[in-house]
């Protein structure tokens, strides 16, 4: 049985893990924090207060129509949690879209999409910006990652082989195509309910990933692999893993499942059908539940 459709079966039966952190291996652990340096460095002239005060006066001097402005709060990813939630599908749910194209869906100054691409074997990180000012830092972030992408790999080639290539865009992400996406990534704990029911109605190819804050990718199609709480820089948030899976195979695993299950009646049935047998079969059953003596003699 291939890995999704394990993980179908684990959320159809609700036993798919909560709040059972992946436990990081010593070198693992360091590789991260080595990784972390790098970005910090990376990050140095753009601290989270230039890009909330950005997003606070473009809010109030601007009007975006339909779009709510508490869906545009400025918030910013931790990148040692995001860190070990990519650890975590790759290791735990072995999914992580290798060579695939990662998306930050409302990509704000552009740092998660960095952090994609120092912590993923992505071959194209991209992130969707709708806040002018937001974007416009987000390319001096892209301009230093590009700068410094050949001294990085020349001077931790043990943490990095390649780095894959940023691209950023100034546009409503519903209004850019990202059905390409090997993983998409909302920071959206923000984000209100008709913009996540939008995003989670965007037909994507079987076995996408997604990562959400606070709130799950709504819809059929979509499953959770995992919750669990991690750090930010607004402070603690649920992070959702999830996988797009297909109608197909969705309505296959859930016939067979169904299918395996007592129709209704039959328990009653059962019982029943033994109640009727008399004192000697109910004596016979009475016999066989109960679990025989333990044998300490060992066979070979």
């Amino acid at each position: 049985m291939e890995d999704i459709e394990k993980q179908v079966i684990a959320y159809l039966e609700r036993s798919y893990p909560v709040e059972s952190p992946y436990p990081l291996t010593p070198e693992q652990q360091k590789s991260l924090s080595y990784k972390n340096e790098v970005f910090q460095d990376l990050m140095s002239e753009f601290p989270v207060s230039l890009g909330k005060e950005t997003s606070r006066k473009e809010r109030e001097n601007r009007n975006f129509g339909p779009i709510s402005d508490s869906t545009l709060t400025y918030g910013e990813i931790d990148f040692v949690s995001i860190g070990q939630v990519l650890l975590t599908i790759e290791e735990r749910f072995n999914c992580m879209p290798k060579g695939g194209i990662f998306y930050d869906l409302g990509s704000g100054t552009g740092k998660g999409v960095v952090a994609a691409a120092l912590l993923g074997d992505f071959s194209i990180c991209r992130g969707i910006e709708l806040l002018e000012g937001l974007f416009s830092i987000s390319t001096a972030i892209k301009t230093k990652y590009d700068e410094r992408t050949s001294q990085i790999l020349a001077e931790h080639s043990g943490l990095f082989r390649t780095l894959p290539t940023v691209e950023l865009y100034l546009n409503d992400f519903f209004q850019y195509d990202w059905s390409d996406a090997g993983l998409i990534f909302a920071n959206s704990t923000c984000f209100d309910h008709d913009m996540m029911r939008k995003i989670g109605q965007v037909q994507l190819r079987n076995g996408t990933v997604g990562i959400s804050f606070t709130k799950t990718i709504p819809g059929d199609n979509w499953i959770v692999l995992e919750s669990i709480k991690k750090d930010m820089s607004w402070g603690e948030a649920t992070v959702y893993i999830q996988r797009y899976v297909s109608t197909d195979l969705l309505l296959r695993i859930s016939d067979e499942l169904n299918s395996k299950k007592p129709k209704e009646g039959e328990g009653e049935a059962e019982e029943a059908e033994e109640e009727g047998e008399g004192e000697e079969g109910g004596e016979k059953k009475r016999k066989e539940a109960v679990p025989a003596e333990a044998d300490n003699t060992e066979e070979f």
